[in-house]
């Protein structure tokens, strides 16, 4: 597997962000602890879901018209929206076949825009899943 070969899509019709340097992908176990008189007071552990979260890097960059990937503009309109305008469908997709999927709200977007004409604009994005997250297995 390369790096290149993972990508995050996003929106009603799921776009590529546009020059995208990095993607991160965090999965953390949400456990239910218990205690009980049942159990000689041995604690037990429970997951009962997860917390998915992303990050993504890139050049702030924009072309006109492009059918096929998210521009700086789109992502920075993405991330002012709110209430359930705020939430966006989201595919993770991996060369094996292997995706997953449901919906995210965009939790951070910054950019940083050096006067130097020798180095790019650069933006960063936060996205956190609301609800339910899919799993869908490559096929053969």
């Amino acid at each position: 597997m390369y790096g290149y070969n993972v990508i995050l899509k996003l929106g009603s019709t799921p776009k590529q962000l546009l020059a995208v340097t990095q993607d991160d992908l965090n999965i953390s176990a949400v456990i239910k602890e218990s205690i009980t008189k049942d159990d000689s007071g041995v604690t037990k552990r429970k997951v009962t879901g997860h917390d998915v979260t992303f990050t993504v890097a890139g050049i702030a960059s924009n072309e006109p018209g492009n059918l096929t990937r998210l521009t700086r503009d789109e992502v920075l309109e993405m991330s002012l929206e709110t209430g359930a305008s705020a939430e966006i469908n989201f595919s993770y997709l991996c060369d094996s076949g292997a995706t997953l999927s449901g919906k995210a709200i965009i939790t951070g977007y910054n950019e940083s825009t050096p006067a130097s004409i020798d180095q790019d604009p650069t933006y960063g994005l936060n996205l956190q899943t609301t609800g339910d997250v899919t799993y869908t297995a490559a096929t053969s």
